[in-house]
Order: structure tokens, then C-alpha cells, then sequence
């Protein structure tokens, strides 16, 4: 008993492309996407259509060394470059739906597959977000909280929720702290966050759960900033959909930023939102999307599958040969905010 085949080999291979390409435009870390080392999540290619699963990616850090000056001898005075690496395992998803018959399909106006499509890539981008969400977020070793109390900065490193207040909601001062900590840290072993350059200027980034992103706007020096210097006619993607930029730090909102309401030993609503330099986390990729079609009831329905090949991770390295891994460019900051569920 054969199946009916309700698409050639050429169309399904149109799908799967088109499919790819939505599934680009869908996901929200696209954005912070690229090819090298000074993009925010770097992303690789390398095992599309070839066979391997995990891809080696190299972490650049910057050299210490002061370097020679005159005619002094360069010879046998190299610096050794960092040599730390990250790598990603991948691995592949895929989910499918499937009509009720040719019969009911006549009924409206709409074509399966098209639906089809705009389901499958939805659930894919999702999916991927919702992984580099989870993973540049889990077990963070840098850690930094906020404090309207007059607290030191050093004095909140390493803190997470517990020491928190209901009244210790984000403020611009904290996001300059972050920055100025990204640049000189304040953690031993930390190494300096590398910036992310655009248009020959640097710039990190947050990502503030949407209460977050509400308490910012009700700050009146944040509104205040906004007035005078919002952002304007940048073209580059790491600007779009940004709630602002404050001292060389671009934020941005999200919903996947984790929440909790056991701050402060006790009853304390916040997120944990999180501060992002070049190769925070790196993607690799497979292959092309997945695009399968199987017919059922002598061809009467119609499935379609859709897939990805991929893997991701948050970059870690070990700093000081004890095997314990460190974040590259990630502190988590945990700020209490307004709770709108209550």
C-alpha cells in the first residue's frame, strides 16, 4: 500500500526554504545574531550539510601585554592569545500538524500549507528563544542586585534576590554600574566584558522583563535622558525594538526574563534580568529547516512536519585551571519590580 504524494521533491524543498527564511525573521535573539566574535549570540554554519554533531567555537579576550616601543627586540616577547573555546552540542527538533480531510478543507478559505508554514515557524522561534533564554540565564556566577538603600557596588556583588527590598527597582545609576563593571571587573577571575562595536562606538546590552522595562520608564531621570537623546535613525538591528540606550547600554524587554517573588528572605516580586557583551552565547546550526509532507486515507489528509538542527549555549570558561566554569560575558541582575499579576 503506497502513500499519495501531495508535493514534488522541488516543493518541498521551496517550503523548506521559506520556512527557513520565516523562521529568521521570528526569532527575537536574531537581532544580536552574527558571524563573528563581536556579535552578542555568534553563530555557525559549519555542519550544514556535512556530516558532526557539536561545533568548537573560539573566545576572544583581549591581550594584557604593554608590547614593545623602539628598536627593542619583538622576537621571543609574543603574547600568548587566550585560548579558551566553547563547545555546542546540537541536536534536532521538530513538531508537525495535520489537516481533517480534503473535504473540510473546502469549506474556508485558506491553504494548509501556508498555515502550515506560519504555525511551525512561530513554535521553531520560540523554541530556539525560549532555549538561549534559558541557558544565558541558568546557574549565572556573576551576580549584581539593585539597592535604593545607599548600599556600595561592591558591596552587591555576588548578591542575588535575598537581600532585596520592594523599593529596590532599576535605576539609570545601576545600569552605569554594570557597564563600568563589564569594563573593570569587580569579581576576581572575571575577565572584562568585551562591548559590542557599532559604528565605531561600544555598546552592551540588558534585558529587562517587561515590569522591569515599566519601572525604567517611570524614572524620571531615564525620561529625562530619553527627551533629550533618544535613539534616532540607527539602521543597525541591535537598536531595533530598544526601549533606550543609557551610558553606552542598549535595553531592550523581554518576557522570557525569569521572575520569582521570594526576594528578600521572603515576598520580594523581581526578574533577573541579564547584562550581555560579544559572545555571550553562540548558536550553531545543522542544516536547512525541516520540511516533510505525509498523506493519509489514500491521500484524503495532509501532514506537515517542520525542524530544526541546532544547538546553543551561554559561553563559560575556566578562568584559573580549577574546573570550574565561569560566565564570559554575562551578570545577571536582579532588580525587585512591579508586579502586575497581583
Amino acid at each position: 500500500m503506497a502513500d499519495t504524494s501531495w508535493a514534488s521533491g522541488l516543493a518541498v524543498e521551496r517550503w523548506a526554504k521559506e520556512l527557513m527564511y520565516e523562521v529568521g525573521k521570528e526569532i527575537y535573539f536574531e537581532k544580536f545574531m552574527g558571524p563573528g566574535p563581536d556579535s552578542l549570540i555568534q553563530v555557525k554554519n559549519e555542519l550544514n550539510g556535512q556530516s558532526g554533531d557539536s561545533v568548537t567555537f573560539g573566545l576572544i579576550t583581549n591581550l594584557s601585554a604593554s608590547g614593545i616601543s623602539g628598536d627593542s627586540t619583538l622576537e621571543g616577547n609574543e603574547e600568548s592569545m587566550g585560548n579558551f573555546s566553547q563547545t555546542v552540542s546540537t541536536s534536532m527538533i521538530r513538531h508537525a500538524v495535520r489537516n481533517t480531510g480534503r473535504f473540510d478543507d473546502s469549506k474556508v478559505l485558506y491553504d494548509f500549507r501556508v498555515e502550515a508554514l506560519a504555525v511551525l515557524k512561530t513554535w521553531i522561534a520560540e523554541y530556539i528563544d525560549s532555549q538561549l533564554f534559558t541557558n544565558l540565564g541558568a546557574s549565572c556566577t556573576y551576580l549584581f542586585r539593585a539597592d535604593t538603600g545607599g548600599d556600595s557596588v561592591a558591596s552587591r556583588l555576588g548578591d542575588d534576590k535575598d537581600q532585596l527590598a520592594a523599593a529596590d527597582l532599576i535605576v539609570p545609576a545601576d545600569i552605569s554600574a554594570l557597564q563600568k563593571l563589564a569594563k573593570v571587573p569587580g569579581v576576581s577571575g572575571q575577565l572584562r566584558i568585551r562591548p559590542i562595536r557599532v559604528g565605531g562606538r561600544e555598546y552592551y546590552v540588558l534585558l529587562v522583563h517587561p515590569e522591569v522595562a515599566y519601572d525604567l520608564k517611570q524614572n524620571s531621570t531615564f525620561t529625562q535622558a530619553l527627551r533629550e537623546a533618544e535613539v534616532r535613525g540607527s539602521e543597525n538591528p541591535l537598536f531595533s525594538g530598544a526601549i533606550g540606550i543609557w551610558d553606552g547600554v542598549v535595553i531592550h524587554e523581554h518576557e522570557n526574563i525569569s521572575l520569582f517573588d521570594d526576594g528578600g528572605g521572603a515576598a520580594v516580586h523581581g526578574a533577573h534580568n541579564l547584562f550581555l557583551g560579544a559572545q555571550a552565547g553562540v548558536y550553531a546550526t545543522g542544516g536547512d529547516p525541516i520540511w516533510g509532507e505525509k498523506s493519509f486515507d489514500y491521500g484524503n489528509q495532509l501532514g506537515v512536519a517542520g525542524g530544526l538542527i541546532f544547538g546553543n549555549a551561554k559561553v563559560k570558561f575556566d578562568s584559573d585551571g580549577d574546573s570550574s566554569d565561569e560566565d564570559f560575558a554575562v551578570i545577571r541582575y536582579s532588580t525587585a519590580s512591579t508586579d502586575f499579576s497581583a
